[in-house]
C-alpha cells in the first residue's frame, strides 16, 4: 500500500513538472530570439501612477537600465529593486534605471513610497501586458514577467541581457559593470 502511495505521489509530482513548467521556460514569444544583445528593444506601451502612458520609445537618447521583476510585493523583487537603488554607485545621474513589473501603476507608486526609493522610474506592465507579449517575458499562465535585466543604450539597444530562470537574483554587479562600459564609450 504504502509503495502505491509513493507511486502515485512521483507520479503527480512528474506531471505536474510536465504541465507547469513549459509555462515557465516558454511564451508566445521566445525571449532568447527577441530580447538578443545587439537588437532594438521591442517598443511596448507602459503604465505610470498620474501620468500619461509611456512608451518605450520614448526612452530613445539616454542608456538605461531596465530591471524586470515579477511583482514588487515579494521579498526577491524588493532585495533587487533595492539594490538598483542603493548600490548603483552613482550611476543614476548619468543614466536611467527603470523596473518594470506587473503590479499596477498605483501599488508601484505605493511601493516606491513606502520603500524611500525616488531613483528609479516604475512602469507597469498591467493590465494589458504588452511589454510582456512583445519581449517574450510574460508567463501567461501567472501574468507576470520573468526576472531579467536588461542594459540598453542611447538608440535603445540592448547591450547586456541577464535572463534569471527560476528564483535568485540577477548579477547586479554585472549590469552595474555593462552599463559602466556603455556609459564610458558613449562619453568618448
Amino acid at each position: 500500500m504504502k509503495n502505491l502511495f509513493n507511486g502515485n505521489i512521483i507520479s503527480l509530482f512528474i506531471w505536474t513538472l510536465l504541465l507547469v513548467f513549459p509555462s515557465f521556460a516558454y511564451s508566445e514569444n521566445d525571449y532568447f530570439k527577441v530580447l538578443k544583445v545587439g537588437e532594438v528593444l521591442p517598443n511596448a506601451a507602459l503604465m505610470r501612477f498620474q501620468k500619461p502612458h509611456f512608451n518605450l520609445s520614448d526612452l530613445k537618447g539616454r542608456i538605461k537600465i531596465i530591471s524586470v521583476v515579477p511583482q514588487l510585493n515579494t521579498p526577491t523583487c524588493d532585495e533587487q529593486t533595492h539594490r538598483f537603488s542603493e548600490t548603483n554607485g552613482g550611476l543614476d545621474q548619468y543614466l536611467d534605471i527603470i523596473t518594470i513589473s506587473t503590479n499596477s501603476a498605483k501599488g508601484q507608486y505605493e511601493f516606491s513610497k513606502k520603500a524611500k526609493i525616488k531613483n528609479i522610474e516604475f512602469l507597469s506592465d498591467a493590465p494589458n501586458y504588452e511589454f510582456g507579449v512583445k519581449t517574450g517575458l510574460l508567463n501567461k499562465s501567472f501574468n507576470y514577467l520573468k526576472r531579467t535585466v536588461l542594459v540598453v543604450d542611447k538608440n535603445n539597444i540592448i547591450r547586456y541581457a541577464d535572463f534569471v530562470p527560476g528564483g535568485g537574483l540577477p548579477d547586479i554587479n554585472k549590469a552595474l559593470k555593462a552599463a559602466k562600459q556603455i556609459l564610458s564609450k558613449s562619453n568618448l
